[in-house]
């Protein structure tokens, strides 16, 4: 049998307080779960749980999730989207209601056949960039009352 040495320093990897408590706060329900969910940096999982809540939110009754099916489209979906994924789904309930030409989306709206949805989503969350990119600024104007408080005499 051969024997096994350690090349350099051998370190103290325990150096941790005892006393001290690490508790994660996970949480209770899952409205809170999604509200937590960062859509911009959410995993397929998370938005998944998002969007089934929202779905919920929306229509009045749950969504039923196919877990291993429905991940895997929004995993292709995130990769195709990106960091617009997230907004996109979250504009299809605020902006839609979760309905699109009078039809109820599901997650397969977020398939690959369903491009012209998507295509949809994508052009109205750009077109809302634009318009917060381009709203006048008011800072440093006066109001009106304001205006007339200083030439009144």
């Amino acid at each position: 049998m051969e024997k096994k040495t350690v090349e350099g320093e051998i370190y103290d990897f325990d150096l941790d307080d005892y006393d001290t408590v690490v508790t994660e706060v996970k949480p209770e329900t899952k409205q809170e779960l999604v509200e937590g969910i960062d859509l911009v940096t959410a995993d397929p999982r998370q938005l998944l749980t998002y969007f089934a809540e929202r779905f919920k939110e929306v229509h009045g009754y749950a969504y039923n999730i196919e877990w291993v099916k429905e991940v895997a489209i929004l995993k292709s979906f995130m990769e195709r989207y990106r960091l617009d994924a997230g907004p996109m789904v979250a504009l299809l309930f605020d902006k839609y209601r979760g309905v699109i030409n009078g039809g109820v989306m599901t997650v397969t709206a977020f398939s690959k056949g369903s491009k012209w949805i998507q295509d949809l989503l994508y052009i109205d969350l750009q077109q809302t960039r634009i318009k917060q990119e381009n709203k006048p600024s008011t800072e440093g104007l006066m109001g009106t009352d304001e205006f007339l408080q200083r030439f009144s005499v």
